[in-house]
């Protein structure tokens, strides 16, 4: 399973400094702290999004083992860039202590404080991708987002789907200034998900469309997920396109 989670705060400072953790009802969340949890404790990738951010690093007691993990290269703007930069996915994920504390440190070069936001996968075990009949549906969500806050959505889709459980093997979404997204499935804790782009021609992260990250999450064709999204602004509108796999 592959859980997002992140952290987003507006700072001045020329040198690294801890971030604030985004609020995460699925995890233990304090300050500038996550807790690594016990259904995701390896890291799979993260990334780093600001108009000014010049560095970022993730740390955790396990990674200062060995080194603390330099994130590279940046998206240097608001939004992710297209196609956008990531250390993601990792060859291997870098194995955590389950309890321990993950943290983000960031540094910019505004003329004053600056919003960077760091994104980070978590997974129970290295992805494995997959190889089936994939159909990509259309949905939309209709609810204004709260800037640099997860804010849940529930999903139109466009089609109706034939009875019957699915499996999400990738997405993308699409609003003004979305950053990032990720899935809240029923009868799952960890929420995966993926980037966010606000035009329809940007370009995905490698993996994240058509089963490159494995399977998500499955839902029953009358429970459909609901979202959460990550922007830098309140949308409205949001578009995306769900990778799904018929398993019965």
């Amino acid at each position: 399973m592959i859980h997002l989670c992140g952290w987003s705060e507006s700072q001045d400072s020329a040198t690294l400094v801890p971030t604030a953790a985004l609020a995460d009802p699925s995890m233990t969340v304090s300050g500038d702290n996550i807790q690594v949890p016990d259904y995701a404790p390896n890291l799979l990738g993260c990334v780093a999004i600001g108009a000014n951010v010049t560095r970022a690093q993730i740390q955790a007691p396990s990674l200062r083992r060995i080194i603390n993990l330099e994130v590279d290269p940046l998206n240097v703007n608001a939004e992710p860039l297209s196609p956008p930069l990531a250390a993601m996915p990792l060859p291997s994920p870098l194995p955590l202590d389950v309890g321990e504390q993950l943290q983000a440190y960031m540094s910019e070069d505004a003329t004053g404080a600056s919003q960077v936001t760091i994104l980070a996968w978590l997974v129970d075990k290295a992805i494995e991708p997959v190889s089936a009949d994939i159909y990509s549906v259309r949905v939309t969500a209709a609810t204004t987002l709260v800037a640099y806050t997860w804010t849940n959505a529930a999903l139109t889709f466009d089609q109706v789907l034939p009875v019957g459980r699915y499996a999400i093997v990738g997405a993308n979404f699409q609003s003004a200034g979305l950053l990032a997204f990720r899935f809240l499935f029923q009868a799952y804790t960890p929420r995966p998900g993926g980037l966010g782009r606000d035009a329809a021609s940007d370009l995905a992260l490698p993996g994240q469309r058509r089963g490159g990250w494995g399977v998500w999450g499955d839902f029953h064709s009358t429970t459909p997920p609901t979202v959460d999204f990550l922007s830098i602004s309140a949308d409205t509108s949001e578009v995306g396109v769900l990778d799904l796999v018929k398993l019965e």
